[in-house]
C-alpha cells in the first residue's frame, strides 16, 4: 500500500461495473486519497447499444469509496468537451479542496472494423474518447496542478494496442499512440514543476467493454467467444487474463511519492504479452 493520504485524485471512465476506472479509483482509496470518479453517464446517439458507464454505476462506486472512510465524488463528465472537462476540475477543487492526482482513464473503441470498411465517424468519434480526451483531461489538470504550486500526478491509460497494434482497431490503436506521444511532451513541459506524467500500458484486461471487444471479434472471425478468448491467454506469458487490480497496482505506484523521479515513460502492464 502507498501512503495517499491528503491527496485528491480523479479518475475518469469509471461508471462500468466492472472495469479498469473502478478498479483504480477503489485502490487509491484504499490507499487513503479522496478521490472523483468521473464518467459520461449517457448513451452515444449516433451509435447506439454500445454501452457507457452510467450514473448509477458511477454513484455506486463514488459511495464505495466513501465506505472506506474517505470522500468520494461522482461527476458527470463528457471528456471530449473542454468546457465539460474543466467544470469537472472545478466542482472536484471546490467539494474536495485540491487536485493532485489525475488518471485519464476514460476510453473505448466506437464502430471497430478493418481500415478499408472503417467509418469516418468512428474513426473521429474514437480519436476524440481517447486522444481529445486524455488532451483535454490533462490540461485541465496540469492548470490546477501549476496554480497550486505543490506538483502532481498526471497518469495516462494507454493499452499496448497503442505499441503494437491489433487487427479492427485502427482508430483506437492510433489514439493510444497519441497518448503516449502526449504524455511524454507534457512530461518535458511540467517536470520543473514537480509534476510527473507517465502512461500505464494494460494488455488483454477482463472488464465488461473487453467482453464486449471479444464478442465483435468472434462475429468478425467467424469462431466463438470461447475461442477468442481462449486464443487472447495464450498470447499472455504469465497464463492468466489480467484484471482491474493489476493496472490498479501500477497506477497507485504512480500516484505515490515513491515515484517521484519516473516521468514521461510508458509502461507496460500486461502479464509479458507485449513480448508475444
Amino acid at each position: 500500500m502507498y501512503d495517499l493520504k491528503g491527496k485528491v485524485a480523479i479518475v475518469t471512465g469509471a461508471g462500468r461495473k466492472l472495469g479498469i476506472g473502478r478498479g483504480i479509483a477503489l485502490r487509491l482509496a484504499r490507499d487513503g486519497a479522496d478521490v472523483a470518479v468521473a464518467d459520461i453517464c449517457r448513451e452515444f446517439e449516433e451509435f447506439p447499444g454500445y454501452g457507457l458507464g452510467m450514473w448509477e454505476g458511477l454513484k455506486e462506486t463514488a459511495d464505495e469509496i466513501s465506505a472506506l472512510g474517505v470522500r468520494g465524488l461522482p461527476v458527470r463528465v463528457d471528456v471530449t468537451e473542454a468546457a465539460q472537462v474543466d467544470e469537472m476540475v472545478r466542482r472536484t477543487v471546490e467539494a474536495l479542496g485540491r487536485l493532485d492526482i489525475i488518471v485519464n482513464n476514460a476510453g473505448g473503441v466506437v464502430g471497430p472494423a478493418p481500415v478499408i470498411a472503417l467509418e469516418e465517424a468512428a474513426w473521429n468519434k474514437t480519436m476524440a474518447i481517447n486522444a481529445t480526451g486524455a488532451f483535454l483531461c490533462s490540461r485541465a489538470a496540469a492548470r490546477q496542478m501549476l496554480a497550486q504550486g505543490q506538483g502532481g500526478k498526471i497518469i495516462n491509460i494507454s493499452p499496448i494496442a497503442g505499441k503494437h497494434g491489433s487487427p479492427f482497431l485502427a482508430a483506437y490503436s492510433a489514439a493510444k499512440s497519441a497518448i503516449i506521444g502526449l504524455t511524454r511532451v507534457m512530461a518535458l513541459e511540467v517536470g520543473a514543476a514537480n509534476i510527473q506524467v507517465n502512461a500505464v500500458c494494460p494488455g488483454e484486461v477482463d472488464t465488461d467493454l473487453q467482453r464486449w471487444g471479444w464478442q465483435l471479434e468472434a462475429g468478425m472471425r467467424g469462431t466463438s467467444y470461447e475461442e477468442v478468448v481462449k486464443a487472447a491467454t495464450s498470447r499472455i506469458p504469465l497464463g492468466r487474463l489480467e484484471v482491474p487490480e493489476d493496472v490498479a497496482n501500477l497506477v497507485a505506484f504512480l500516484a505515490s511519492r515513491e515515484s517521484d523521479y519516473i516521468t514521461g515513460q510508458a509502461i507496460n502492464v500486461c502479464g509479458g504479452m507485449v513480448m508475444h
